[in-house]
């Protein structure tokens, strides 16, 4: 018997990326994600305790490729927006875990996601942007980056954009960069 060159566990985890992108968690099928990662629903709950703690991982790992591709730089928000939403064009799938995690109601932080030391870190950042007169200083640092995301995710949530199919890209990174720099100044 032929021995596979990727774990179970990578495997399952790759059927699951393309799974809950395509779905969400609740559109999303165990008995699909077992067949297409070439593993039983037992070997997949082996890993994995509940369809949920599987979403999250992925979730989580999707989070975290976009973070360690775009470091944050609260000094350059507009900058940062920018590259963050060129990636997310260009990893469609990572836009849509970002979209599916909000619809399953997954919080930052969450086990698996985003850590509490990430946050504040990020918070404290944008405050010492304030500080450095980088980031109008009438913002709180949560709100406004809520904000900044909104910008980066708008077309993706937007009816017939079509964003992640063509069309004016480059036009668009610059335009999310405009916006933000205007709501940071």
């Amino acid at each position: 018997m032929e021995r596979r060159p990727t774990p179970p566990r990578e495997r399952i985890l790759q059927a699951a990326r393309s799974e809950f992108a395509a779905l969400g968690l609740s559109g999303a099928r165990i008995d699909t994600i077992a067949r297409e990662g070439e593993a039983s629903k037992e070997r997949l709950y082996a890993h994995f305790s509940t369809k949920r703690d599987l979403f999250d991982v992925v979730l989580g790992e999707s989070i975290d490729r976009w973070l360690r591709a775009i470091p944050f730089d609260a000094h350059d928000l507009p900058g940062w927006a920018r590259r963050l939403y060129d990636h997310l064009a260009l990893n469609p799938d990572d836009a849509r875990m970002l979209l599916w995690g909000q619809i399953e109601g997954a919080s930052l932080p969450s086990p698996g996601v985003v850590d509490h030391d990430q946050l504040e870190a990020r918070r404290a950042a944008v405050q010492e942007a304030q500080q450095s007169g980088d980031i109008a200083p009438g913002w709180n640092a949560d709100e406004l980056l809520t904000m900044v995301f909104g910008v980066v995710l708008g077309w993706f949530v937007t009816p017939a954009a079509t964003n992640l199919h063509g069309g004016p890209h480059e036009r668009r990174c610059l335009v999310v960069e405009q916006a933000v720099r205007r709501l940071v100044g």
